[in-house]
This record gives C-alpha cells, sequence and structure tokens, in this order.
C-alpha cells in the first residue's frame, strides 16, 4: 500500500508541473488562435469590401464613359440626349445580374433594364425589408460627390432578397443619379467558410496539443513505472542479500555454539561422569551410593540433551562426513518422535558442496520433516537425494492430509528455526536454485528443490 501511495506521489510530482504548463500553453494557443482568427476575418471581410466597392464604382465610371459623348454633346437637344443616353443604360450588363438604373432628383425611376414596371414611379420613399430609404439614400450619397449604400433588394437570378452594395454617381446638368450595384452575400458565405476553416484549424492545433501532451503522460508514467519497478527490484534483491547473510551469520554461529557445547561442555561432562563412576566402585554406604546413582543418570540426561542441542544447532554429520549422512542422522532422530516409516535415496556421487548449499538442502529437509510432524498425520514419509548431470535434485514426498499450497507459499507464517515455507523457497533461490511446492488435500505433500551445478556450487 505505502509502495503504491509512493508510486503515485511520483507519477503526480512528475506530471503536475507538466499538466500547468500544457495548459497554460493550450489557453494561450487557444485564445491567440481565436483572435488572429477574428483579425484574419475582419481583414478578409474588409478586403472583400473594398474590392467590390472599387468594382462598383469602376462600373459605374464605365457607364459614365459610355454616355459621356451623348451627355456633352451640344448639337442635340436635351430631350433627345436625354432617350439616347436611356437607351445607352438600358443596353448595358455585366456579370450575371450587372445593370445599371439611373433616376430623377424627386426619386422617379428613369431606367431599370430587370424591373422595367418601375420606370416612370415615384419611389423616393421606396423601403427594404428593414426599414431602409433606399432611393432617398442613394440620391444623397450621388449628390454628395458619389458613394456607396447597402440595402436589401432581390437577385433578379434567384429571386431571393439578398444583401446589395451600390454605387451611384450624380450628373449634375441634368440632375440625375446613375449608379449600378452588386449582390454581396457571397462575402457572408465567404467569410462563414473561412471562419468554419479557422475554426477546423484551431481544433486541429488543440487536438495535436492534447495528442502530444496524452503521449507525453503516458511516456512518463512508463519511465516513472521502470524506474520504480527497477529500484524495488534492486532493493528487494539487496534485502535477500542481507537476509542470507544474516541466515549464514546464523548458521556459522550455530556452528561455532555446537563445537563448544560439543568439544567443551560435552567434555566436561563426560569427564564429571567418569570420575563418578571411580568414586562408585569405592567402598561406600547405601545413601551414598544412591546419590551418586542419581547424579550418574543426571550427568547422563544432561550430555544427551548437550548432544541434541549441539546437533540441532548444526549437525556435526553435515561438516565431517557430508550432506547424505546428515539427511539421513535427520531421518533416524524424525523415526524415533514420528509414527511415519522413512524411506531414504541417495544417488549423489561424492562431491563436495559448498557450505551455504549443503546448509540450505539440510535446512529444506529438516523444516519438511518439521511441519509433516507438525501437520501432515502421514504414515510414509520419502527423501530423494539424486544428481543427474549437472542437475541435483531433493524431494521430500509424504503422504499426508495436505494443504493449500498457494496459501501456504504467500502465508508469512514461520516455521521451524524461523525458516517458514516462503523464506524456505528465497534460500533456494538465492543459491540459484529452482523450488516448488506441490500439495493437495488428500493427496499430501512434495517439495522439490532443483540446483544446477555449474561449478560455483560444488
Amino acid at each position: 500500500m505505502n509502495s503504491m501511495s509512493l508510486k503515485v506521489k511520483l507519477i503526480l510530482l512528475t506530471l503536475l508541473p507538466l499538466v500547468i504548463l500544457t495548459s497554460s500553453v493550450g489557453w494561450i494557443v487557444f485564445h491567440q488562435a481565436k483572435s488572429l482568427g477574428a483579425s484574419e476575418i475582419q481583414l478578409f471581410n474588409d478586403s472583400l469590401a473594398r474590392s467590390k466597392e472599387s468594382a462598383l464604382k469602376d462600373s459605374v465610371q464605365q457607364a459614365v464613359s459610355a454616355i459621356w459623348h451623348v451627355y456633352q454633346d451640344e448639337s442635340l437637344d436635351m430631350v433627345t440626349a436625354q432617350q439616347r443616353v436611356k437607351a445607352i443604360v438600358n443596353q448595358l450588363r455585366y456579370g450575371t445580374d450587372g445593370y445599371f438604373f439611373v433616376y430623377d432628383k424627386t426619386g422617379r425611376n428613369l431606367v431599370h433594364p430587370i424591373l422595367p414596371n418601375l420606370v416612370g414611379q415615384e419611389l423616393i420613399k421606396l423601403q427594404d425589408e428593414n426599414g431602409d430609404y433606399v432611393i432617398e439614400a442613394l440620391l444623397f450619397q450621388a449628390q454628395s460627390g458619389g458613394g456607396f449604400h447597402q440595402y436589401q433588394w432581390q437577385k433578379p437570378s434567384t429571386g431571393e432578397v439578398v444583401t446589395k452594395l451600390s454605387y451611384a454617381a450624380w450628373l449634375d446638368d441634368w440632375q440625375w443619379m446613375i449608379g449600378t450595384g452588386l449582390y454581396i452575400e457571397d462575402i457572408a458565405l465567404e467569410v462563414t467558410q473561412l471562419t468554419e476553416q479557422i475554426d477546423a484549424n484551431i481544433e486541429t492545433t488543440m487536438f495535436s496539443i492534447a495528442t502530444i501532451f496524452c503521449v507525453t503522460v503516458a511516456v512518463i508514467v512508463v519511465l516513472t513505472l521502470a524506474v520504480n519497478w527497477h529500484e524495488h527490484k534492486l532493493a528487494d534483491r539487496h534485502l535477500k542479500e542481507l537476509s542470507h547473510k544474516t541466515v549464514m551469520f546464523q548458521e556459522a554461529e550455530k556452528k561455532h555454539i555446537a563445537q563448544e557445547l560439543h568439544d567443551g561442555v560435552n567434555q566436561l561432562l563426560a569427564s564429571g561422569k567418569c570420575h563418578l563412576e571411580l568414586v562408585t566402585s569405592t567402598q561406600l554406604d547405601a545413601n551414598s551410593v544412591g546419590h551418586l546413582d542419581q547424579a550418574q543418570d543426571s550427568l547422563s540426561e544432561a550430555i544427551l540433551e548437550v548432544r541434541r542441542i549441539s546437533h540441532r544447532l548444526r549437525p556435526s554429520a553435515l561438516d565431517d562426513i557430508g550432506l547424505d549422512a546428515a539427511i539421513k542422522t535427520l531421518l533416524e532422530d524424525f523415526g524415533q518422535y514420528s509414527i511415519a516409516d522413512t524411506e531414504l535415496v541417495v544417488d549423489l556421487p561424492k562431491v563436495k558442496l559448498k557450505s551455504e548449499v549443503a546448509t540450505t538442502l539440510y535446512r529444506v529437509v529438516q523444516e519438511s520433516l518439521n511441519n509433516i510432524e507438525k501437520h501432515a498425520q502421514a504414515t510414509q514419509v520419502s527423501v530423494y537425494l539424486q544428481r543427474f548431470n549437472q542437475r541435483l535434485q531433493l524431494i521430500v514426498r509424504d503422504n499426508g492430509i495436505g494443504f493449500d499450497a498457494r496459501a501456504g507459499l504467500n502465508h508469512q507464517g514461520i516455521g521451524f528455526q524461523g525458516i517458514g515455507l516462503r523464506n524456505m523457497r528465497e534460500r533456494v533461490e538465492f543459491i540459484g536454485g529452482e523450488f516448488d511446492l506441490h500439495s493437495e488435500y488428500g493427496a499430501g505433500t512434495e517439495v522439490t528443490v532443483l540446483l544446477y551445478m555449474d561449478g560455483e556450487n560444488e
């Protein structure tokens, strides 16, 4: 739980600056893009409007140029000249919906090639859908030296009422207004398309930032977990090494204490017993003989107890005559206090095992026999110690009641000499071996150790 909490803290500590930085950059980019997009749209709209205005003004100037020779012809009377000008303007066209119109100063229509029914009508008070006095405004722009006006008008090619931009010029001698207009709904369409394109570009940019952020987060999480896993494995290995060194140190201390008990205390006890035996050979009264016999019995029990303690701490056979003899002694001791029959199969060529290898295998057998006695209720116990080429195999098998092997290995219980099933496996794996525990309810238990002999273990 603490380890997971530390992982989460490390990841959050790493990601927090990135989240803040990415959010800030994203916010700045988004608002800058929106601002630049709005400026670009406004510039585009103004540019289109200026181009339309320039085109309208040029068209009116061309129309004026087309009638100018008649308008300035002094040889013609005014009525004839005006009739000719009307005819010329009525024939002028450009584009699909381009035409020219003419009004006098009172707002009476003189030329309208698209809506001839308007000719002769007083339209000074004509209003569009928005209530704009169209002709009055155009007359004002024309009399002011020429100008533009925007209003709603029916488009000839579609019949729809759309926005129209017109330019009107003034013929001062006749008090006439001549003008033309362009339908500019296409400007709104182009501006809309540009707006949609800019919004799409902003979305793409934000999506790219989000994608880069997600990929970066994923990389950071993976790297953090990888580093954490590596450090965890390294710490676990160091812990196992420390645990192994501690166990081996304990084994060395046990060996030293066992030797001291065997060579020191045990020898003193044996010497004391010999002296007592010499005393009993002399003439003593019955009461003294009884005390001496009791003392001899106590010394004999003390000698046996010291031997048992010495043997449990560190069997001398493991150092003197080898692993197989030490395991045989273990089974013999086991048979004295257990109801189970024992079997030992040894096929081990004369080979000198490293002290920690022999100790580990011995402790596995010792712990297994201890667990069998306590829990298995077995009637048959078999131990196999065999070598196959470069592999050394140890098997301890019983026909007891069995148990849940997975739960047993995951349990942190403590067995004989503080080894336990899990620690037993760790000790085997530390010396490069493989540990396997197989057990089923009602089918007994089998402990297997497989060790590869590569020269270092010999």
